[in-house]
């Protein structure tokens, strides 16, 4: 039966599609599963279906004439929160089912898929729906009161039904947090800054957050690794192992082979690196005339030794065989730039311009 003529009797499943062989074909697969479903020609038809029957489980394409589905997944959620949308396309890329996910979407099928796979997708969304619609319709008229513990309680039982709805297991979800809660506060430490446990957490999520950004660029794909871990090395200076254990849950990649890489090409670190890299030249030339005397010089006014990185994350002290700058003897490198034997005023010079200029960067 077609979703907007006349009175519709409550169903489990509304298919949108504007082609007939697949509505036809997808109506079958669900009444043999035992699933009361409705079917929609176009994303107009198909909304007014969901504000009329409530389905719990909507699936639709993401190409159809007038209304597109991205289109009409936008609307859905609005309608009706409790509505799980499923996206099945025969043309899907990785940046379409990214965006999909951040409208609201449950899962991303991809055409020609399996009866067994589409009739498991629909029995969690469905899952997940009724425990949308249990909590609400449980829930007492909203009072205003300020927020507290019961009203996060809340919010953590609509992540555990959507955990439970994914095949995951309380244990496991609760192992994972714990492990990232643990990696935010070594995180914090290895930087050397106290943080509460609050912003702790919430810095590593904006993190991760990038991370991820950073790895849709190359849709994700594991033959990007390298390129994925310059990119992470060029925004955060370094790469902390907690990014790198995300990167290789999101890639599938053993976290071992990527430490290998990691540690083979000089241009990642895996400690922390400031914003300006300080490099003193302990070559031949620059030993003899005493490269010793300006280190020491720089370690002082840093308070950081060789190999160091201070707490602001600004500076970070380096020592090099040779910048291949014999003739400037003794020569330090800071950043792009080369300076001659430099007198402790000049240092402190230095130091207080990029200071000034890393002010300036954070209140534009």
């Amino acid at each position: 039966m077609e979703a907007t003529k006349g009175a519709v009797p409550p169903i489990d499943v509304l298919v949108i599609d504007n082609e007939e062989n697949f509505l036809e074909t997808w109506s079958r697969i669900l009444d043999a599963g035992g699933y009361r479903t409705a079917v929609a020609k176009s994303g107009p038809q198909g909304l007014q279906a969901v504000a009329s029957s409530h389905p719990g489980v909507v699936l639709l394409d993401l190409k159809m004439q007038g209304m597109t589905g991205l289109e009409a997944l936008a609307e859905i959620i609005k309608i009706d929160p409790a509505a799980v949308p499923v996206v099945v396309t025969g043309s899907g890329t990785v940046d379409s089912a990214v965006e999909s996910m951040k409208l609201g979407a449950f899962d991303f099928l991809t055409k020609p898929f399996e009866a067994e796979k589409l009739l498991e997708t629909v029995r969690r969304a469905l899952s997940l729906s009724n425990l949308r619609r249990e909590a609400k319709t449980s829930q007492p008229p909203a009072q205003p009161h300020p927020s507290d513990k019961y009203d996060l309680l809340l919010q953590g039982l609509d992540v555990l039904g959507e955990a439970y709805s994914l095949g995951l297991e309380k244990r496991q979800l609760l192992d994972e947090l714990t492990y990232l809660e643990s990696e935010a506060k070594y995180h914090a430490e290895s930087l050397g800054q106290i943080k509460k446990k609050e912003r702790a957490i919430l810095d590593i999520r904006d993190e991760l957050l990038k991370v991820d950004e950073i790895m849709r660029k190359y849709d994700f794909q594991k033959n990007a690794l390298i390129q994925v871990l310059l990119d992470v090395q060029e925004t955060f200076r370094w790469l902390p192992r907690h990014i790198l254990s995300w990167i290789s849950g999101r890639l599938n990649i053993p976290l071992r082979e990527i430490y290998v890489i990691a540690n083979f090409y000089e241009a990642f670190s895996l400690e922390p690196r400031g914003r300006h890299i300080v490099q003193v030249c302990t070559g031949t030339a620059c030993h003899v005339r005493g490269s010793s005397e300006v280190l020491t010089r720089i370690s002082a006014l840093l308070g950081i030794e060789a190999g160091q990185t201070d707490n602001k994350q600004e500076f970070t002290l380096e020592t090099v065989h040779c910048i291949g700058c014999c003739a400037l003897a003794p020569v330090i490198q800071i950043d792009s730039q080369y300076h001659r034997d430099p007198s402790r005023s000049k240092l402190e010079k230095i130091i207080k311009t990029l200071q000034k200029e890393e002010a300036q960067a954070c209140l534009a």
